[in-house]
């Protein structure tokens, strides 16, 4: 009886040291991901409080279970001696009480943690965050932000840049300062080729002197200082704010997490809240220690150098980074034949894809306007390099193209910016006189519909037959209805076709959300996704992903 007690305790303790083991590994994920979610890459004073409880814990806990294997060995090795038994009991009583405590500790730390996380609001960690009003982003006014919500690393001398889906007041948001009538104009009065105070506009103040557009180290963003020393400007079409630091952001020791908000006071361009009931939209990234001095390359372009391609397809720039939509303008991107030919720009992609489109010609088969380049032609398509203020950065007002950090671009991308015409980068195709009427389809989706289990932050992708439109990858054509939550859309090409990624802010648990990509989704032809066509739709509709009337559903 007495050896069935003594197998029975030494059972007990193994498991409790083997639990422990595996709450210790647990625990240093699940800290792991709060550094993350609460930007202890700040190392404010209370994350460093629980970073240090959390490391001191842990080496308490590995202590006591030393202690436990300890008092095991002395019994195992006890030989049945009653001293040296009750010697192991008390050891392995002691360490247990111990361990039991230092667990106890552990739960209450991430208890009071988890708490004073929520009571401040805390947001945008470790990829995944899509910010307070997520709701904004995606399916509200909110086309993109760069950085993206919860982005790692990001350079200390970045833009701040978000693009609403349709025109804004813009004295909501860019102070005209320098007192000129253009709105993110620089007029350097002092003629050292530096922004100085009164030579540049930067963000409106509200009645409060607080902006606008509130930028602030991740645990200041409530009462501040805020950063106010910005450049701001905007697009002709008044969608797209850049806000440019500037000194840069952060600290050349530490990673510190910023935020950005957009405060109730922005308005759209009838004067009307651009937020509504949401009250605002905020983000956060990290900041890490380095400036970014490394110019922008092309990766791939659309159409093909030498190849010959249908006039209404879609040319397309694919860049190695986000450019800063200030630079896209025709004089930094030509397209010609013998001449310049008509047409407009866009820029798409979380501002990595830019795509010229020519003048109107005819009709897809969802009734929408087709535009192409001039027939049979030989068309040359220029990407010119900015000049240089101190090479890489360039001098503004850009005459080229420059990424979000002001680098000039690197069209023959040996590393080095030498602007136009050096780096220019330069291709030529040419067309035919037909015009591609071929609709895209839909290969596959992922998470499946009705699919259970689906992981809290990975994006939903779709993978497309074509290499599409990246323009119309955008979140009006492409979404997440279910809940409240925010995303964006990333898109690359993968062989002949373009998978597109629905980046969002972390489901909620237990909820149903559901994915769609409409009839406004075009490939690089400006052919609309075919109504009713999709993976398990033609024929016998069986269950699984379809899409129905130009949105994803259940096959009926």
């Amino acid at each position: 009886m007495r050896f069935k007690k003594q197998k029975f305790i030494l059972f007990a303790i193994a498991f409790l040291a083997i639990f422990s083991i595996a709450v210790s590994a647990s625990a240093q994920t699940y800290g792991l991901e709060y550094s993350s979610i609460l930007g202890l890459g700040t190392r404010g004073l209370k994350s460093m409080v629980f970073t240090i409880i959390n490391i001191v814990l842990g080496f308490l806990g590995i202590l006591a279970i030393v202690i436990i294997l300890y008092g095991g060995f002395v019994w195992m090795t006890s030989g049945g001696a009653s001293e040296k038994i009750e010697k192991a009991k008390k050891i392995l009583i002691s360490g247990a009480i111990g361990l039991l405590i230092i667990l106890a500790s552990f739960a209450i730390t991430q208890f009071i943690m988890k708490s004073l996380t929520g009571a401040t609001g805390a947001t945008g960690g470790g990829g995944g965050g899509g910010g307070g009003g997520g709701g904004a982003l995606g399916s509200g006014i909110i086309e993109s932000v760069y950085p993206a919500p919860g982005s790692l690393n990001i350079a200390r001398n970045t833009s701040i840049v978000v693009t609403f889906k349709e025109a804004m007041q813009v004295s909501t948001l860019i102070d005209d300062t320098n007192g000129s009538t253009i709105f993110g104009d620089w007029v350097d009065i002092n003629g050292n080729g530096e922004f100085d105070a009164g030579e540049y506009d930067t963000i409106v103040l509200d009645g409060s002197g607080n902006p606008n557009v509130k930028i602030a180290k991740q645990g200041e963003i409530i009462s501040g200082p805020y950063i106010t020393e910005v450049f701001a400007a905007k697009t002709a079409d008044d969608r797209t704010f850049r806000f440019k630091p500037i000194n840069p952001l952060g600290s050349p020791v530490e990673n510190i997490w910023h935020t950005v908000e957009l405060t109730n006071n922005i308005n759209k361009s009838d004067g009307s809240s651009a937020f509504g009931a949401l009250g605002s939209y905020d983000w956060s990234f990290e900041i890490s220690t380095f400036l970014d001095v490394t110019p922008p390359y092309i990766k791939i372009v659309q159409p093909a150098a030498s190849g010959t391609y249908d006039r209404n397809i879609v040319v397309q720039m694919h860049f190695s980074e986000a450019i800063d939509p200030l630079s896209i303008l025709d004089a930094n991107i030509l397209v010609n034949d013998g001449a310049p030919v008509a047409g407009f720009l866009s820029i798409s992609n979380q501002y990595r894809t830019v795509e010229f489109l020519g003048t109107p010609c005819g009709t897809n088969s969802c009734g929408e306007t087709i535009y192409c380049l001039p027939a049979l032609a030989n068309i040359t398509t220029t990407i010119k390099a900015a000049t240089c203020l101190i090479c890489p950065e360039a001098a503004y007002p850009f005459d080229g193209i420059v990424d979000m950090a002001s680098n000039s671009f690197d069209g023959d991308n040996d590393g080095i910016s030498e602007e136009s015409p050096t780096d220019d980068y330069i291709w030529q195709f040419n067309t035919t006189n037909n015009i591609n009427l071929t609709s895209p389809t839909i290969i596959s989706v992922s998470p499946l519909v009705n699919e259970v289990g689906v992981t809290l932050k990975d994006p939903i992708q779709i993978l497309f037959s074509d290499i599409m439109m990246y323009s119309s990858l955008n979140t009006s054509n492409i979404g997440i209805l279910g809940g409240t939550v925010g995303y964006w859309i990333t898109a690359e090409d993968i062989g002949g076709a373009t998978q597109a990624s629905i980046n969002h802010s972390k489901f909620q648990t237990a909820t149903a959300y559901q994915s769609q990509a409409t009839a406004g989704v075009k490939n690089n032809y400006q052919n609309c996704l075919y109504p009713s066509e999709g993976p398990g739709c033609a024929g016998v509709p069986t269950l699984g992903p379809c899409c129905c009337d130009g949105a994803w559903c259940a096959c009926p």
